[in-house]
């Protein structure tokens, strides 16, 4: 194995890149990025959080070592990445509080610390929280159709990162150990990859210049599934990733005290926020959002869905205005329309071209365990750190053995 070749420049192309030297790869590494930068995609539009609370078995494997490792990243790799654990608290109504509590035990057997929280005690963690509804006028309520909180869930071991810093180091420092074995091609967009009957021989880029490696890595994030698209014709060897825009708005911090101590919460409808740098960063997932190259943020959706919600919840947060035009944006989710999970792992009909992405907005989070993942089964046929992610494999689409993830926000 002479030459690897990675399409992407984000953070998951980044721990790939540095987990391969680290495991024993001599070889050379080509990574591709459309961009003058890396890491300015998806990685850098990211709410930067990270959580180990999941509902299958191998995101909590996955974010559980990532955790770990982003822990210990300073000391690994030479720089701080903000890293806090600031905690996650789910806010939940009645039924779906009744289901997390019947699958606690299973956080519990795999090492994931996790509280249940009664409704007066989440005040605690979000000053001036309301857990009931009679405060809610009435014709309001029947347009939000919030209900009141059960209970929650705290996640002490979750938190706050900077995940374009993380992404850019793993680069920076693989490139410094090895100059002579990493190239970068930044501004270099993938045309397609190419094949010799049905196995991986390189890429050709959008310039019309052919790139050859051994294994080609798409790790491209939302621009994976058209990647492969415009690189084989047949309908079933694609993949079901596809680019869905998520929005992020930086907002006032209410005049709330000890609201900049507020862990990430996630409140009615889905709306999540936490403290950014003296203010608020909040986000949604629109359902509605049509998928597509979408970037541009939407000012009135925060204003005239989110911003009911948190009001509603947190009488003070209707001054949460949004800073500037400068402070909202939109991101690309690679988003997995068939189960909400990663696809790692070779193709099962092209071979040496191997699969990385698809994550579905939790990429950032488990770069760490992704990389590892990715160099052991390159390198030794096997994943031996974390097994379950076998299970993430292609096979699995054409096989009817979906993994499917609920708790994605």
């Amino acid at each position: 194995m002479d030459r690897i070749i990675i399409i992407g420049g984000g953070i998951i192309s980044g721990s790939i890149l540095y987990h391969l030297y680290k495991k024993g790869y001599n070889g050379k590494v080509v990574v591709i990025e459309r961009k003058s930068q890396l890491s300015q995609e998806s990685t850098s539009l990211s709410a930067g959080a990270f959580r180990n609370i999941w509902s299958t078995i191998v995101n909590l494997k996955l974010t559980n070592y990532s955790i770990e490792f982003y822990k210990n990243f300073h000391r690994e790799l030479g720089t701080n990445i903000g890293f806090e654990q600031i905690g996650y608290l789910f806010t939940y109504y009645e039924k779906d509080f009744e289901d997390i509590k019947n699958f606690k035990h299973v956080w519990d057997e795999n090492n994931v610390r996790t509280e249940l929280l009664k409704p007066e005690e989440i005040e605690k963690f979000v000053p001036g929280y309301i857990p009931t509804i009679d405060h809610i006028e009435p014709e309001v309520n029947e347009i939000l159709n919030m209900k009141p909180i059960a209970g929650a869930l705290f996640g002490p071991d979750c938190g706050v990162f900077n995940p374009t810093t993380a992404s850019n180091r793993y680069f920076e420092y693989t490139k410094e150990k090895y100059p002579s074995k990493v190239e970068i091609k930044l501004n270099s967009e993938v045309k397609k990859i190419i094949f010799k009957g049905e196995e991986t021989i390189g890429v050709e880029l959008v310039d019309g210049s052919i790139i050859e490696g051994d294994i080609v890595i798409l790790a491209a994030g939302a621009f994976s599934g058209d990647i492969l698209k415009n690189s084989v014709d047949y309908p079933d060897y694609q993949i079901p990733v596809v680019p869905w825009k998520r929005m992020l708005f930086t907002v006032k911090m209410p005049d709330i005290k000890d609201f900049e101590k507020i862990p990430m919460t996630i409140i009615d409808n889905g709306v999540y926020f936490h403290p950014e740098k003296g203010n608020l960063l909040v986000g949604r997932a629109d359902p509605q959002q049509p998928f597509g190259y979408d970037y541009t943020p939407d000012p009135k959706y925060y204003e005239e869905q989110m911003n009911y919600y948190m009001a509603a919840r947190i009488p003070g947060m209707e001054y949460c205005r949004i800073i500037s035009p400068q402070s909202m944006w939109g991101g690309l989710y690679d988003h997995n329309t068939e189960d909400k999970n990663g696809i790692i792992g070779f193709h099962s009909h092209l071979k040496n071209l191997f699969i990385a992405t698809g994550f579905s907005g939790h990429g950032v989070m488990e770069s760490p365990g992704v990389g590892l993942s990715v160099a052991e089964k390159i390198l030794t046929g096997e994943y031996k750190t974390i097994k379950e992610v076998e299970i993430l494999k292609y096979e699995r689409f054409k096989n009817n053995q979906l993994i499917k993830e609920s708790i994605v926000i």
